[in-house]
């Protein structure tokens, strides 16, 4: 009897610690996936109009030439960008970790304050930034004896913002977690190499890159599903201009549904990208040499 009364305690402790966040999964995750798979087989307009129409909205998305060049312009801005949200973040990880540097915690905060703040003003504030009469780009340019550039107006311009902003809002919490994989690397390695005679530079690339494998995959992997899904800043920066240019996945989502209101059509597109991510992750995992290690 009192191993069946220890039984039920753990079993009812282990529900009362995990039914908050089971709960919160379902109501947020599984319940608005079930929503959104039957929506995609409807006309739902977001107010009156639901009617069945089977797997027309499918048919019409593989169809869309709209959906495939969006689609493409987001897989540009993902492998474009993904080095730099890599590689960035890695070499300031490095420099923080180096016994060199001084003023360590003062310098990993100031990188990690993009992060604390939301998209959206990080969206606003780099939007400032970069305007065209009035941005600080602008005013350091103008005071080298340059012309003021229309950032706003130009594809490639406002693409490399976004890309700049992207990269800037995520450095710190990239750069955090390769901070703990250099700190859980032993000194004793290093060492070793120093007295058979190789540098800095050896040291890095034969002793802290392949030991950073598992960290460097993970980081891998949430940079590429960020990209992917990237919405608020482009938001808050471009809303998509000039024209379509920054306008990716997940705006084209959005402009489908909430501003054209075929929130059935926009369903299937989200069901059809949300099978691509996982694709894609699945990918990643196959690929990935320390995949296995995670």
């Amino acid at each position: 009897m009192r191993k069946k009364g220890q039984g039920f305690a753990h079993t009812r402790a282990f529900w009362m610690f995990v039914s908050p966040a089971l709960i919160l999964f379902t109501v947020f995750f599984l319940v608005p996936l079930a929503l959104a798979i039957g929506f995609s087989f409807t006309n739902y307009d977001g107010w009156k109009t639901m009617d069945f129409v089977g797997v027309k909205n499918y048919i019409k998305l593989f169809t869309d030439a709209d959906f495939y060049a969006t689609l493409k312009r987001t897989f540009v801005y993902a492998i474009v960008n993904l080095p730099f949200k890599v590689a960035l973040p890695l070499l300031v990880a490095s420099l923080v970790c180096s016994k060199y540097m001084y003023g360590k915690t003062v310098v990993r905060t100031f990188i990690y304050i993009p992060v604390l703040l939301s998209a959206l003003v990080a969206g606003i504030t780099i939007n400032w930034m970069f305007g065209e009469e009035y941005g600080l780009v602008n005013f350091i340019i103008q005071s080298f004896g340059g012309t003021p550039l229309k950032w706003a107006m130009n594809p490639v311009l406002a693409t490399t913002v976004v890309s700049v902003a992207s990269n800037w809002v995520s450095i710190g919490f990239y750069m955090i977690m390769f901070i703990g994989g250099i700190n859980n690397i032993s000194q004793e390695l290093y060492e070793a190499a120093s007295v058979d005679g190789a540098n800095k530079v050896d040291s890095f690339f034969r002793i802290t890159l392949p030991l950073l494998a598992p960290t460097t995959f993970i980081v891998l992997l949430l940079s590429t599903v960020n990209l992917l899904k990237e919405y608020t800043l482009v938001q808050g920066i471009t809303t998509g201009g000039p024209g379509t240019s920054t306008t990716y996945i997940i705006q084209y989502i959005f402009n489908q549904g909430f501003t054209q209101m075929r929130y059935g059509y926009a369903s299937a597109i989200g069901i059809i990208v949300g099978i691509i991510f996982i694709v894609i992750a699945g990918i990643q995992f196959k690929f990935s040499n320390s995949g296995g290690e995670v």
